[in-house]
């Protein structure tokens, strides 16, 4: 059901005898926390997207109310580079959005977005109390998501209590197994307040297969390692059955806890047991600590392929050449041939010092479906917002034409990347490459 949104009307307030009149105006503090998005510093979207924009009109549209959005993003803590780069594009979508005048609703008046941004610090006991504080404190309802599964596991489930909107990108979508040994992820939780557009972690080890058969240099022995969670061991086990499928020996495979400091161990193990690749799940912050270990420690395998922490420009920049020949997965490139694509890619070029990324595609087109939906419905409520976007069809974003299911689940599937020189070059699928994969050099050698 569509409802009309209430405006107040200020009221004169009449003194009595011959005092002048007065007129009083309320006057709302504003919430630090709240981000309102400004105008883009570079040119709004082409009109080839579909994303919602204002109807054109021969005169003035009149404005509503904001539309406050709550977004969950990890601001702090191990995956504050990702959650970085995630929050940027959100919020330069609610900015290109507004340019064109914002949300049109069924009562006929525009409407700004405004972000109200919540950290998880990378916790998901942080992302379940960011989201209950939300929606309890705050009233909102409708929410964008954080970047990692667990975070946005704990906060949909919140969300599921109160019956709110959590439009979530980022997270594994796996189902549960038929026999119940795998409870799944996103996908397994039977969410009817929670949407999900990504990967699954079972199909997630193609790119890392992809990037490695396009070595020039042959490679047998595997290893896995990734974080000792349920979004880590779901991705390991999975990764490891690919490459023993693909014919490639798997002889380590470890788990970790995430802020770990100490890898020096678990590198012996992986050089004893004569390791030529890795394919590692890991966070940008560990991520950093564990390949200076292992230049610390000399090893250098043939192949590395990480999730998750090797694709931030921060990254790179904090290894500067010692991140080379690191392979990474990415969830979009600039150069694909969709809507904006490539507008959106200069645009963070431009305010990130000439550094691309691999990741703003994906959370910008979110924000777009979400604005979409929003508009669909004609109504700023949870329910029909969910309705639109469940079975919903979305085209033209910058991650293309985007279906749900009636579970509201999308997918979209990775790629893959190599540092080189500070630069990303493509590796998989080959219709996107725009070369091959390099080996892994050794420290003493470069």
């Amino acid at each position: 059901m569509r409802r009309k949104s209430l405006i107040t009307i200020g009221i004169a307030v009449l003194v009595i005898g011959l005092l002048s009149l007065a007129f009083l105006t309320g006057c709302k503090e504003k919430e630090t926390t709240t981000t309102t998005a400004a105008p883009p510093t570079t040119a709004p979207p082409s009109t080839e997207t579909t994303a919602p924009g204002p109807t054109e009109t021969t005169g003035a549209v009149e404005m509503g109310e904001d539309l406050v959005i709550g977004v969950l993003n990890s601001m702090t803590g191990v995956n504050a580079l990702t959650g970085a780069e995630q929050k940027w594009a959100q919020e330069k979508a609610a900015a290109d959005q507004n340019a064109k005048g914002g949300i049109k609703l069924a009562d006929g008046k525009m409407h700004k977005v405004v972000l109200k941004f919540y950290d998880d610090k990378s916790s998901d006991t942080e992302a379940a109390a960011a989201m209950e504080k939300a929606i309890k404190t705050d009233g909102l309802k409708i929410f964008l998501s954080s970047n990692t599964t667990p975070y946005n596991q704990a906060a949909a489930t919140v969300a599921e209590q109160y019956q709110v909107y959590y439009h979530i990108n980022t997270s594994w979508i796996d189902e549960a197994s038929p026999d119940g040994s795998f409870p799944g992820f996103i996908g397994g939780m039977n969410l009817k307040w929670a949407s999900d557009i990504f990967e699954s972690a079972a199909e997630s080890g193609k790119v890392a297969v992809g990037g490695a058969k396009a070595m020039t240099e042959p490679i047998s022995k595997f290893a896995v390692l990734t974080e000792n969670n349920p979004d880590g061991v779901g991705f390991g086990d999975s990764t490891k059955a690919r490459l023993e499928a693909e014919g490639w020996q798997v002889v380590a495979y470890e788990k970790f806890m995430e802020g770990q400091k100490d890898f020096s161990s678990i590198i012996l193990k992986f050089k004893q047991a004569g390791v030529e690749g890795i394919v590692t799940l890991i966070s940008p912050a560990d991520g950093i600590t564990f390949v200076r270990q292992m230049k610390e420690q000399g090893w250098a395998p043939k192949y590395m392929f990480g999730y998750k922490g090797f694709w931030p420009v921060e990254f790179m920049k904090a290894l500067g050449p010692d991140s080379d020949y690191i392979c990474f997965d990415g969830f979009w490139t600039e150069t694909y041939p969709y809507p904006y694509a490539k507008e959106l890619g200069q645009a963070f070029r431009d305010e990130h010092n000439g550094n691309s990324s691999v990741s703003v595609g994906l959370p910008y087109a979110a924000a777009q479906i979400l604005f979409m939906a929003i508009e669909r419905a004609g109504v700023f409520e949870p329910g029909p917002v969910r309705d639109e976007v469940f079975g919903g069809f979305f085209p033209g974003t910058t991650m293309g034409d985007i279906q749900y299911n009636e579970e509201g689940i999308a997918h979209i599937p990775f790629l893959a990347f190599q540092w080189i020189g500070g630069e990303r070059v493509v590796l998989y699928p080959e219709e996107f490459a725009t070369g091959k994969t390099q080996t892994f050099k050794p420290w003493d050698q470069r």
